[in-house]
C-alpha cells in the first residue's frame, strides 16, 4: 500500500502557524527555515499555514489569485514545502476562507448578503457601531467566487504541499447569516420553482426546504473541491474545519452529510477557555461520530480567551493538547505570529506533550474506544426542534455526556445518519436518546429492532414525537419500545420528580423530592428557563412507573431572591415521571422531562446519580471501574488484545468562572463583573488510583506505564484485572497487554 496515502490516517502532531493580522506586523520576521526548525524542535510532523489570508493576500510568489503579501520575505510557502519535505514534515495549505477583503473590493457582487441586502461579515461587530469598514466580508460559494477558490486550490497544489485545508468555509442557514444574493436566489428558484422565503416560518415547508438547501450547497462545493484535489493527486489530504462547538453547531451537520468527501476533519476548539475541562475530548468524540470515524485533528489555541498576542498558562496548553489525544484525536497547536514573537517561551511546554505523543504512537494507531453507552446526536433535532435556540436540545446531550464522564462510564456519540446501521448500534450496550425529538420512521424502526434484539435505551422528554421534518406525531414513534402513550404536556415553570420506591436507579440519592426547572439568568423576559420544568403526560401501556410528577404550590417561590427560587412542593400526581419497560430481549428507561439539561445547567449530584445509575442499571457491569475522583478523566481503548487507558488529571486550582444573575430592575450596579474566566494554573496530583479492568483469561499480562518506563503489579480475579497507579500528576497512560 502507498505509505504516502496513509500518512494522515496515523497519529500526527500539528502546528498551525497563523499570520492573521491586517497590517502583517510580524510577516517580515518570518521565514520558512525558521518555521521548519521550530517544528523539528517541537516534534511536529505537520505544519498548517495560509496560502491566502482573509485579506486576500497570498504567501508565495507568482500566484494569480491575489496580491503577494507586501511584507513577505522570499517565497514563503514554496520554500516551506521544500524544506519541510526534506525534514519529513508535511505541509497543509489553508485555502478557501470565505472571507476575502481584496476580492470583495474588486467584486462586491460576489459577497454574501442578508435579506436586507447588507454584507454578511465573519468578524464580530458591536451593534452600535456605524459606518464600519468590513474586515472579513463573506464571499458567496454560489457566486463566481467558487471558481476563484478552485484556482486557489490549484495554485497551492502546484507548490508541492501535502494537503489542502478549507478553513472558515462558511455558508450558514441562520437568518442573520444566510445569504440572499442574486446567485443564491436564482439557484434556489431554479431548483424548487419558488422564491426564497425571507421570514423564518418553521411551519412552512418552503422555509424548511431553504434551511436544508443551504447545507446541500456547502456539501456540493466540498465535493467539487475534494474531487479536484483527488484528480490532481489522490494521495493529497483534503481537510475541512468543522468548528464543532461554534457557529451553533451547524457545521457538524455539514461534516455528517459530507463525510464521504473529507479525509480529515479539523475540530477547531477556540471556545475551550470558557467551556468545561474535557471540552476538547468531547469535541473530538462528537466530530468522530459526525465523520464516520475518520481522523480528527483538534486544536488547543495558544492564547487564553481570544487574546491572541499572548499565551495562556502552560498547564492549560499541555492539558488541552492531551485532551485531544485521550479521545483518539491528534493534537494541534494553533499559534499566532504575534504570540510567537511576543511570548515564545510557552513553546517549551508544547515540546513536552508532543514528545509524549511521539513516544505513544505505537499505542495510538488503530486503537478503538472501549464502547459502552452511545449518545445520539441529532442535527435535525438541533436545527428544526431547536430552531433559534439550539441550546434547548444541545444542553440535554451535553448533560448526559458530562455526567457519564464524571462517573467514569465509557461514552461516545452516534450520528443520526448511523441510526439505521445495525452494525454501528450493536457496538453499544445502550443508546441514549436525549430529547431526540426528530426521528424518521426508518430510524425508529432500526432502534426498535436494536432493542428487540437485546439492546437498551434511555430516552427523555419528546424523543421520537416528531418526524424527520419536525412535524409533530402527537405520540411517540417508539411508543411500543418505551411502553407508553403520549396524551399531552404539563407546562409548569417549576415541578418536582417524586421518587416513589427504592429502585436501584435511586441508590445514593438520599432524597425523595428532586426539583425540576431552573431560574432564567437573563430574567428580563421570563422568570424561568423555557421548557425546563415541563413534562410529557403519558399513559402506561406495558411500562412500569418508577417515579411520579410532583406539583408545586405556585409558579415561583417567595424565598430569598424573590421570584427566582422554586416554589415549595405541594403534592404528587399519578402521572409517571420515570418509566421502565421491557421490550423483546431489551429494556428501556424513559424520563418525562429533560434530565441531562438539569445536570448541564445545575450540576447537583442527584441529577448525576440519576443518570449514572440509570445507565449502569440498563447496561450492566462496566468494562472499567475505578476509585478515581470525577476530576480525573479516564478514556480506554483496545488495540487487538492490548488495552490502553489514558488518565488526564483535571484536578485544578479553583478556577474563577463567574456568571451574572440577570438584568434586574434594581438601579444599583452589580458588585463585580460577571465575565471573569481564569485558566487552570496548577494541577493537584491524585494518588493510589485503583483500576478494575475486564480482561480475557490469558495466563500472564504485562501492566506498565510507558511514559515512566515502569511496570505495575496486578492480580486477576474472575476475569477482572486489578492494579493501582501510585500517582497521576498531569497525565498518565496504562498499557495492559497479554504475554502469550
Amino acid at each position: 500500500m502507498d505509505k504516502r496515502r496513509e500518512w494522515y490516517n496515523k497519529p500526527v502532531r500539528v502546528l498551525q502557524f497563523n499570520i492573521e493580522d491586517r497590517y502583517g506586523v510580524y510577516v517580515s520576521r518570518l521565514n520558512a527555515k525558521e518555521i521548519v526548525e521550530l517544528a523539528k524542535k517541537l516534534h511536529v510532523n505537520v505544519i498548517v499555514v495560509f496560502a491566502r489570508d482573509p485579506w486576500g493576500r497570498i504567501y508565495y510568489r507568482e500566484g494569480e489569485v491575489g496580491p503577494v503579501h507586501p511584507k513577505m520575505r522570499g517565497d514563503f510557502l514554496r520554500e516551506l514545502a521544500v524544506l519541510a519535505k526534506e525534514n519529513n514534515i508535511r505541509v497543509v495549505a489553508m485555502v478557501g476562507h470565505t472571507a476575502n477583503k481584496y476580492l470583495y473590493l474588486k467584486h462586491r457582487e460576489w459577497a454574501q448578503v442578508n435579506a436586507r441586502g447588507e454584507t454578511i461579515l465573519l468578524e464580530h461587530v458591536p451593534r452600535d457601531i456605524t459606518n464600519y469598514e468590513p474586515e472579513w466580508p463573506q464571499m458567496c460559494i454560489n457566486s463566481p467566487f467558487i471558481d476563484h477558490v478552485k484556482k486557489e486550490v490549484l495554485e497551492a497544489l502546484e507548490l508541492g504541499v501535502d494537503g489542502i485545508f478549507l478553513d472558515s468555509f462558511r455558508y450558514q442557514p441562520d437568518p442573520e447569516r444566510a445569504c440572499y444574493c442574486k446567485w443564491c436566489r436564482e439557484a434556489f428558484k431554479r431548483e424548487y420553482g419558488f422564491d426564497m422565503p425571507v421570514e423564518p416560518d418553521w411551519s412552512d415547508s418552503r422555509w424548511r426546504k431553504l434551511w436544508d438547501w443551504r447545507y446541500k450547497i456547502v456539501v456540493k462545493r466540498i465535493k467539487e473541491l475534494y474531487e479536484q484535489v483527488k484528480k490532481y493527486d489522490k494521495n493529497i489530504l483534503f481537510m475541512y474545519n468543522s468548528h464543532p462547538g461554534g457557529w451553533a453547531g451547524r457545521t457538524n451537520r455539514v461534516v455528517e452529510l459530507a463525510r464521504d468527501y473529507i479525509d480529515v476533519v479539523f475540530a477547531e476548539c477556540s471556545e475551550v477557555d470558557h467551556q468545561p475541562p474535557g471540552f476538547i475530548t468531547e469535541m473530538v468524540k462528537l466530530t468522530k461520530a459526525m465523520n464516520g470515524g475518520k481522523p480528527v485533528w483538534a486544536s488547543r489555541n495558544c492564547f487564553h480567551m481570544y487574546r491572541t498576542v499572548t499565551s495562556t498558562t502552560p498547564l492549560a496548553i499541555r492539558q488541552g493538547l492531551r485532551e485531544a489525544i485521550i479521545a483518539g484525536g491528534s493534537p494541534w497547536l494553533l499559534l499566532f505570529s504575534s504570540s510567537y514573537i511576543q511570548n515564545p517561551e510557552v513553546l517549551n511546554n508544547i515540546e513536552t506533550v508532543f514528545k509524549e505523543h511521539e513516544l505513544l504512537e505505537e499505542y495510538l494507531e488503530d486503537a478503538e474506544p472501549i464502547r459502552y453507552a452511545g449518545i445520539v446526536v441529532s442535527n435535525t433535532t438541533r436545527d428544526h426542534y431547536g430552531k433559534d435556540k439550539p441550546e434547548e436540545y444541545v444542553d440535554e446531550t451535553r448533560g448526559f455526556y458530562y455526567a457519564l464522564t464524571h462517573s467514569h462510564i465509557p461514552v461516545e456519540f452516534i450520528a443520526e445518519r448511523d441510526l439505521t446501521n445495525q452494525e454501528v448500534l450493536s457496538r453499544y450496550r445502550l443508546l441514549i436518546l436525549a430529547n431526540t425529538a426528530c426521528l424518521g420512521i426508518s430510524q425508529s424502526n432500526s432502534i426498535e429492532h436494536y432493542v428487540k434484539n437485546g439492546g437498551k435505551i434511555l430516552a427523555t422528554f419528546l424523543t421520537s414525537t416528531r418526524d424527520e421534518e419536525c412535524i409533530d406525531r402527537y405520540n411517540f414513534a417508539l411508543s411500543g419500545v418505551l411502553g407508553i402513550e403520549l396524551k399531552g404536556l404539563l407546562k409548569y415553570p417549576w415541578s418536582y420528580v417524586v421518587l416513589d420506591n427504592d429502585h436501584p436507579i435511586f441508590n445514593g440519592i438520599g432524597k425523595k423530592l428532586i426539583p425540576w426547572g431552573d431560574m432564567s439568568y437573563d430574567f428580563s423576559k421570563e422568570r424561568t428557563t423555557p421548557t425546563l420544568g415541563w413534562h410529557t403526560l403519558i399513559d402506561l401501556s406495558s411500562g412500569v412507573r418508577l417515579a411520579s410528577i410532583g406539583l408545586p404550590v405556585g409558579e415561583w417561590g417567595y424565598e430569598y431572591t424573590l421570584g427566582r427560587s422554586p416554589p415549595p412542593y405541594a403534592t404528587a400526581t399519578n402521572s409517571p415521571s420515570i418509566v421502565y419497560n421491557e421490550y423483546g430481549n431489551g429494556k428501556a428507561l424513559y424520563y418525562t422531562g429533560q434530565l441531562g439539561r438539569h445536570y448541564w445547567r445545575i450540576g447537583l449530584p442527584e441529577y448525576k446519580s440519576l443518570i449514572a445509575n440509570s445507565i449502569t442499571y440498563l447496561g450492566g457491569a462496566l468494562p472499567i471501574r475505578t476509585n478515581a475522583p470525577e476530576t480525573l478523566a479516564i478514556e480506554a481503548f483496545t488495540q487487538s488484545d492490548r488495552i490502553i487507558i489514558h488518565l488526564l488529571n483535571h484536578t485544578y486550582n479553583q478556577r474563577i468562572l463567574a456568571i451574572g444573575i440577570g438584568r434586574t430592575k434594581q438601579p444599583l450596579p452589580s458588585y463585580s463583573s460577571s465575565e471573569a474566566v481564569h485558566p487552570p494554573r496548577a494541577v493537584i496530583p491524585v494518588h493510589n488510583i485503583e483500576l478494575e479492568v475486564m480482561v480475557k483469561e490469558y495466563s500472564n499480562y504485562k501492566v506498565f506505564l510507558p511514559l515512566r518506563h515502569r511496570v505495575l503489579d496486578y492480580r486477576i480475579d474472575n476475569g477482572v484485572l486489578h492494579t493501582t497507579i501510585p500517582l497521576v500528576n498531569e497525565y498518565e497512560v496504562v498499557i495492559i497487554e497479554p504475554r502469550k
